[in-house]
């Protein structure tokens, strides 16, 4: 079997650590592509068995595509949709980890008729959507469902409890956008920051709060009976007073720059993180109140490995779907609903098995 030739569009965090989880391994042909010749030294000085290249123009995409097997938006989601638009002009499968947009279905539609196209392909949306569909599948009459997903410092030093462990303007979007929800069996806009928990996983108090931006399959979820989905961050206690103290006291919320760069220039950077997905099922079982939760814990893959938890496990999810790919497992053409595949599998294959915190 020939090996599958992957094109990784974008060699910051999350797409280093892709190129990474498949470096090295024979079934697969790895190049990363970043428009900034920086990104492509820091990809390198990473001494990964990978091939890596700068282009200038957008304009090159499509020949710098042709011939390849798999296209990956490794990059922000305002810039997936130029990626996805030169994937179409090549005729390579396709795989990015934002949102499915109308707009982007729209550009990948007449790919998706004779190659597979997967978005949405992360931890949050992504993988979260694979276990909440294990938990769906365990508890009957669920009329209840949060999802909650928190990447955080395994060890905070700060009042936030947090650091950059991701992308500042997502983290901004999250905290201030509406969440998609389910109420009464209709799709809704909650507020952020609402909805305020607490929950306690191994001993540990974290607070649940709800943000935007984390379901890519909520109507999918609907079907399989909830009445009413959550979907919720999770942080450290304290940490929600002080971000609404930055958002509404100090009125940041409408001054994103200055916020954008408050929390830039002010919040460590994080390597050492934990990535906790918890989700809750209540419904009824015999006329009687039922519960339960799935929790999983990661974190990242040793004290010298570069790629933090969070971007570990996103790599991880999108490597296990193109080695699935690439033994045929996943259907060749079509958007691919890849949140359908087994969460408990996936977690035993060798992507993302050996994350898992014991």
């Amino acid at each position: 079997m020939h090996p599958l030739k992957i094109s990784i569009l974008g060699a910051g965090k999350v797409g280093s650590a892709l190129a990474g989880a498949l470096a090295g391994r024979p079934k697969f042909a790895v190049e990363v592509i970043d428009c900034s010749e920086d990104a492509i030294d820091r990809l390198r000085a990473l001494n990964l068995p990978v091939a890596a290249r700068s282009y200038g123009h957008r304009d090159e995409l499509p020949s710098l595509l042709a011939g390849r097997d798999v296209t990956v938006a490794a990059v922000p989601e305002a810039a997936a949709i130029e990626i996805a638009a030169a994937a179409v002009q090549a005729g390579s499968h396709y795989l990015d980890f934002s949102p499915a947009r109308p707009r982007t279905r729209e550009v990948l539609a007449p790919l998706a008729e004779h190659r597979a196209v997967m978005t949405g392909c992360g931890v949050s949306p992504g993988f979260i959507d694979n276990v909440a569909g294990d938990l769906l599948e365990t508890v009957s009459s669920v009329s209840d469902l949060t999802i909650r997903v928190g990447a955080i410092p395994r060890f905070p030093t700060n009042r936030l409890g947090y650091g950059q462990i991701w992308n500042v303007d997502s983290l901004i979007d999250e905290y201030t956008l509406p969440s998609a929800a389910v109420r009464d069996g209709r799709s809704v806009s909650l507020a952020p920051l609402e909805e305020y928990e607490q929950i306690r996983i191994d001993g540990v108090a974290y607070e649940g709060f709800v943000t935007s931006g984390g379901l890519e399959t909520l109507a999918t979820l609907a079907d399989a009976g909830p009445r009413n989905i959550t979907f919720k961050t999770l942080r450290y206690p304290g940490h929600l007073d002080y971000m609404r103290f930055l958002l509404d006291d100090l009125g940041l919320r409408h001054r994103r720059d200055m916020l954008r760069s408050l929390l830039m220039n002010g919040l460590p950077q994080i390597d050492d993180d934990l990535l906790l997905l918890a989700v809750t099922a209540k419904g009824s079982r015999e006329h009687r109140p039922s519960e339960k939760t799935l929790v999983y814990s990661f974190r990242p893959l040793g004290e010298n490995n570069p790629f933090n938890a969070l971007n570990s496990v996103a790599a991880g999810y999108a490597a296990s779907l193109l080695s699935m790919l690439q033994s045929g497992a996943i259907a060749q053409s079509g958007f691919i609903a890849h949140h359908r595949f087994r969460a408990s599998e996936l977690l035993s294959g060798e992507f993302l098995n050996p994350l898992l915190k014991n």
